[in-house]
């Protein structure tokens, strides 16, 4: 079932649809997602350094939005690793807990901050987002919130070791991989990164009334992966800033289901 999102500024034809208003031959349609088999499928959108929030010595703000149907726990949305001592992870962890990890280069230097458990969202369509004020440091605030269906769901800090700042490492951001070790299983859709630490109406926003919006107006877009929807396999084209194109890897096709 495609999800088709008419905006603009009021009605024309009586046809009004929601968010600002409809206009006619201006609309967003969601009709296509990818579906990752847990074993080697991924997406490889390379190294940028517009996809590296740090220096070694100071972090800058970032966020990171998808609408996910996962199966299992080790569900990898984003990873950007460095030989095992990643910039930054998102993903839902063995713990069935929803997780954002940033290392500073030294595997046992980590800032992290995690959810409860959300297995009995698996299988369904949910939209998650992790977002990062950039703080660094030692801060007892490390300033990771995270987001269930625009629902802030973090609890607590994890700190460990003697975190100073993400590293600009020369591995690529991957999609639904981690350290080539742990894989997605499930589908993954209209996938994006911003360089701003997105504010709850932010999230809200994006998450919509429970299907996804265009993202285009965000001046802090750097990356937006649409899963399908205007690409030709294996290519994701990015829609952001950015110029981060996604490889499809180990699979080819796109599928139809989508968030509803």
């Amino acid at each position: 079932m495609a999800n088709t999102i008419e905006y603009g500024q009021g009605a024309v034809n009586n046809t009004i649809g929601w968010g600002q208003g409809a206009k006619v031959g201006s609309s967003f349609s969601n009709t296509k997602s990818i579906t990752l088999d847990g074993v080697d499928d991924f997406v490889d959108c390379g190294d940028n350094d517009n996809l590296s929030f740090g220096d070694g010595s100071a972090d800058s703000a970032f966020s990171i939005s998808a609408w996910i149907k996962p199966s299992a726990k080790n569900f990898i949305i984003m990873s950007k690793d460095v030989s095992g001592a990643d910039e930054y992870l998102f993903y839902i962890n063995s713990d069935n807990a929803l997780s954002l990890v940033l290392s500073d280069n030294t595997i046992s230097n980590r800032r992290s901050r995690n959810s409860g458990n959300i297995s009995s969202n698996y299988n369904n369509w949910i939209h998650v987002a992790a977002t990062y004020n950039g703080v660094g440091g030692t801060n007892a605030d490390n300033g990771i919130k995270l987001y269930l269906n625009a629902v802030q769901v973090d609890s607590g800090t994890n700190n460990s070791g003697s975190y100073t700042a993400m590293h600009n490492g020369s591995a690529p951001l991957n999609i639904g991989n981690y350290n080539s070790s742990l894989f997605a299983s499930g589908g993954i859709d209209e996938t994006a990164i911003f360089n701003t630490e997105l504010s709850q109406s932010d999230v809200t926003a994006i998450y919509g009334s429970g299907v996804p919006t265009s993202l285009s107006s965000y001046s802090s877009l750097v990356s937006w992966w649409r899963c399908g929807d205007g690409d030709t396999s294996p290519t994701l084209t990015d829609n952001g800033s950015g110029g981060n194109n996604g490889t499809m890897t180990n699979f080819s096709t796109f599928s139809t289901d989508v968030p509803t």
